[in-house]
């Protein structure tokens, strides 16, 4: 079973649709008290909505990506013993079957299961989802759907945008996974995901010598700048600042798939940003922040 919800390609050329796009993209640059508080998932599926066949399928590794966020949030309730929130998944992009997945109620090991099942034929990286529930909880079942759907995008998409957005969001991954470990003295070697531009066994090297002046090194050389990230919020800030920089320089194309990405991950950052401004100061270094499936 694909993740994506069937509903049938627009008719709206996709020149149109790029011209609304860069129209509708200032609103993210005002502050909350001017606009209207947008819903990431509802833009998200304007967007979907609105896209033709072509733009669909092109965006599909990184539209997938997007469910996949929504599906892993709803199994977070869900194993927990609670309802999804209602307007998760009327927002998301999610396939009818699996939302209402998430809303029967079943024991969890039979759910995720009934996952397994549903998403096995379509994405291999989700074979053995139930013995990993098993083994290693809620974490490692998030972990290898959020690996796999990192990976099986990157393989899939011939776009140099999306190509190199997802290449980014695993670098990110990766780097803040390290930091976030380091805070929790965790010892175990974390699982780091292969296909960005930071390779793993450099990673690794960084982490079993707890060099966080090198891991700081490399994250400010991914995001573009030469600062200091101090902490893990900064650092996360700061390959978000990154990665927004990079979709801004490809969007100046008026016809690139990159008017899209952007659009919808501006839509993401304005959510978090909103998130952060809630949180305590004291507890920001607790609560690691989550964009997209970070």
């Amino acid at each position: 079973m694909k993740l994506l919800a069937t509903t049938p390609p627009a008719e709206l050329p996709a020149e149109a649709l790029l011209a609304r796009l860069r129209g509708r993209r200032s609103i993210f640059d005002l502050t909350d008290a001017e606009r209207t508080v947008l819903d990431p998932g509802a833009v998200t599926r304007w967007v979907y909505q609105r896209l033709d066949r072509r733009l669909r399928k092109a965006l599909t590794p990184f539209l997938e990506l997007l469910a996949m966020r929504s599906l892993t949030l709803g199994l977070r309730y869900v194993l927990n013993g609670e309802p999804p929130p209602e307007t998760l998944l009327q927002n998301s992009l999610l396939a009818e079957p699996l939302q209402k997945l998430l809303v029967v109620a079943a024991e969890t090991e039979h759910t995720v299961a009934r996952l397994e099942a549903a998403l096995g034929g379509d994405y291999p990286f989700a074979a053995g989802l139930t013995e990993t529930y098993r083994t290693q909880g809620p974490g490692g079942l998030e972990q290898q759907l959020a690996n796999g759907i990192l990976q099986y995008g990157l393989k899939r998409s011939p776009h140099t945008v999306i190509q190199a957005t997802l290449r980014y969001l695993i670098d990110m991954r990766n780097c803040l996974t390290i930091r976030k470990l380091w805070r929790w003295q965790v010892a175990q070697a974390p699982p780091l995901t292969s296909g960005g531009t930071l390779a793993p066994e450099l990673l690794h090297r960084v982490w079993t010598t707890h060099d966080d002046a090198r891991l700081e090194t490399l994250a400010a050389r991914l995001a573009g700048g030469s600062g200091r990230f101090g902490e893990s919020v900064q650092m996360e800030q700061g390959l978000i600042n990154g990665l927004s920089r990079t979709l801004r320089r490809a969007a100046r194309d008026p016809l690139s798939l990159a008017v899209v990405v952007e659009y919808l991950w501006r839509s993401q950052v304005a959510a978090h940003n909103r998130l952060l401004k809630r949180i305590l100061p004291a507890e920001r270094q607790e609560l690691l922040m989550e964009v997209l499936l970070l």
